[in-house]
């Protein structure tokens, strides 16, 4: 029974790391946190939380294989629709976490692959959260529960909203009237040269013999 009760824990720890994760990833890029929170801090919590999900979803794997409760075979955890126990949600598991190894694993090789290539494969980081919050809506045992349901209806809506904010939002340019003009000043007058202004209007003063 422990056992049950801490892969459970694992795999919903997992998931709110995913969930984190995948909302800072959505937003650490828009001016309200990227004018208060600093590049590298934000990368260090973007990882952290990825790095944190991943292990959490290895323990809940490595604990799924000792329970007793309901056994898993090693290929009902990397084959989808294999397992006996509520094939299509395990499946939609088995999916979310090839997902999250392919952006983890891309996160590391930056470098080699090129941003380009990075950049598209992170975007399966929506998905994968996607079908983690399925597997854990109709494969979960603690669904049901209220503050299941609440946890999952609040993470859910969160992560749709940004994702729309970040679709409307994207490759946004201000237009060009509405970018400030350069104001141009005159450079300054030469120190004790006449102002041309006050010569035009001085008045001509004859000078009798």
């Amino acid at each position: 029974m422990t056992t049950w009760i801490l892969l459970r824990s694992a795999g919903i720890g997992a998931y709110l790391m995913l969930f984190l994760s995948v909302s800072w990833g959505l937003i650490s890029t828009t001016a309200v946190v990227s004018k208060r929170v600093s590049k590298r801090s934000a990368n260090l919590f973007h990882q952290f939380t990825a790095n944190a999900g991943l292990l959490l979803l290895a323990i809940h794997m490595a604990l799924l294989l000792i329970d007793e409760f309901m056994p898993f075979a090693i290929a009902d955890l990397l084959i989808p629709m294999r397992s006996t126990y509520r094939p299509v949600a395990t499946g939609l598991g088995v999916v979310g976490m090839y997902l999250m190894v392919v952006i983890l694993v891309t996160s590391w090789l930056r470098k080699p692959i090129g941003p380009a290539w990075w950049r598209r494969l992170h975007l399966l980081s929506v998905p994968a959260f996607t079908v983690a919050l399925a597997h854990g809506i109709f494969a979960g045992s603690d669904s049901g529960r209220p503050w299941a349901m609440a946890m999952y209806a609040i993470t859910g809506i969160l992560v749709l909203f940004l994702v729309i904010v970040r679709g409307l939002t994207h490759g946004y340019r201000p237009p060009r009237g509405e970018r400030p003009s350069r104001n141009v000043s005159a450079p300054p007058a030469h120190e004790g040269a006449p102002d041309p202004a006050m010569t035009a209007q001085a008045p001509n003063v004859a000078v009798s013999p």
